[in-house]
């Protein structure tokens, strides 16, 4: 009986599991706006951990079902009807998180990836225009400033975002009409936002009040934007500037026995397993209490309540 139980209970946890496949939604070229008769092949990507079984996908878009069942979605020849919200989920599973599609109707549009941006991701923008037409570079402006590309074409990159890449972004282009003469300019622009990867660390002790000879703990807490839990990061700590503890994936530093020596400014530092992006807590000045002088004033404050109470009772007596 116990062996059927065991079975049955096994059992249930892979189905559980195999329910908590969440896959992922890629756009290939990777851009969440594209210009009517662009072509976009969408894809339903799972973790590599998942074993490779027999897969049933299904595909939505703005909730409703599409009548697909391969990994890929391809979107040939789009129209203004193909903008929309898009989602996956394979057999069972969980449904993928929204991703979102823009067809626009226009000459030109400044092209960004359909994925919200966090500090530390390399981004690439493109000025894109409508194929059959001909062009001259592009020209970029951030907060209407213009910026000087790198790169030739119609491409602008920044290796490492902070949230000081946020901005307004525009992108302007001459284009070429057929059968017409002279150029046209035409622009497209719009707002980036950088989301916080994790936010600034907060350095954390206790006790509040930490003895000579006392156990403490010194944590650097920070807190990761749900959509990117899974980020790994890595703690440091340091008194007065000089490194106690290196780099950990442990968000606590623990001392058995703190001596009066290890009072001083403690800081913490987070960064991610790459070092793409880093962050420094302010600093908490810790002291570490000697016994002996406690003992001493509790010895001193002891004895003069005492002398308190028997001036008391003395006087209590003679009146």
């Amino acid at each position: 009986m116990s062996v059927f139980i065991i079975i049955v209970f096994l059992y249930l946890m892979m189905g559980k599991s195999g329910g908590a496949i969440k896959p992922e939604m890629t756009f290939t070229p990777n851009w969440g706006n594209i210009l009517y008769y662009d072509d976009v092949t969408l894809t339903c990507d799972v973790p590599s951990t998942v074993p490779e079984e027999p897969r049933t996908y299904h595909w939505y878009k703005d909730g409703r079902t599409i009548h697909r069942d391969e990994q890929t979605l391809q979107i040939k020849s789009s129209a203004e009807r193909d903008s929309g919200d898009y989602q996956c989920r394979i057999n069972t599973g969980d449904i993928s998180d929204p991703v979102t599609l823009n067809v626009t109707i226009h000459y030109v549009i400044l092209q960004r990836p359909p994925s919200a941006i966090y500090e530390g991701d390399p981004l690439t923008l493109r000025c894109h225009h409508v194929k059959e037409y001909s062009s001259f570079p592009p020209r970029f402006f951030k907060n209407n400033e213009e910026m000087k590309s790198q790169f030739p074409g119609s491409e602008f990159r920044i290796q490492k975002v902070d949230l000081n890449t946020a901005g307004l972004y525009k992108c302007s282009k001459q284009i070429g009409f057929p059968g017409r003469s002279g150029l046209f300019e035409h622009s497209d622009e719009f707002s980036l936002s950088v989301k916080e990867l994790f936010s600034p660390p907060e350095i954390k002790v206790t006790p509040s009040r930490v003895m000579e000879g006392d156990e403490m703990t010194v944590r650097c807490y920070t807190r990761r934007d749900p959509f990117r839990g899974g980020t790994e990061l890595h703690f440091a700590f340091y008194r007065d500037g000089r490194t106690v503890r290196g780099y950990n994936v442990s968000d606590t530093y623990r001392v058995p026995s703190f001596q009066l020596e290890d009072s001083g400014k403690y800081t913490c530092e987070v960064r991610t397993a790459s070092g793409t992006v880093r962050k420094m807590s302010d600093g908490l000045y810790i002291q570490i209490y000697d016994y002996t002088v406690q003992n001493i004033i509790r010895l001193v404050i002891s004895g003069f309540v005492l002398a308190a109470a028997l001036c008391f009772i003395y006087f209590h007596n003679k009146w």
